[in-house]
């Protein structure tokens, strides 16, 4: 989807990861930093494939959830955090993105962090 992709090119210079996916689950853009990030899972190959084959079952479930509720028209974005437990940790958030007021999509943005920069508990 071309709308799609431009959105993702204007994500392209954010110095945090970013995927942009489809209403179908495809991985329609990666940014340098999500290329680099996911090198051992093929990089800048993933373009074009499924989201879900890059997660496990429990992940999977969790995004087929997340996308019927995009679909459904609730479009609040979802985040969540991986507290490494040595005052780093990895936010993560998913943001839907609409066309005209339809689901088409999600941009996938993920960095690391350190727990006393961050001022929301």
């Amino acid at each position: 989807m071309t709308n799609l992709t431009e959105l993702g090119t204007l994500f392209g210079g954010l110095r945090v990861t970013v995927t942009v996916a489809d209403e179908t689950y495809r991985i329609v853009f990666m940014n340098d930093l999500a290329i680099e990030h996911y090198a051992s899972r093929g990089g800048e190959a993933l373009v074009s494939s499924n989201l879900l084959d890059c997660h496990n079952i429990k992940s999977q479930a969790q995004i087929r959830e997340m996308y019927a509720r995009y679909h459904a028209g609730d479009l609040t974005p979802t985040r969540y955090h991986e507290d490494k437990g040595d005052g780093l940790g990895k936010s993560i958030i998913l943001i839907p993105l609409a066309v005209e007021g339809q689901f088409r999509g999600i941009a996938e943005l993920m960095w690391d962090e350190r727990s006393e920069l961050v001022f929301e508990k």
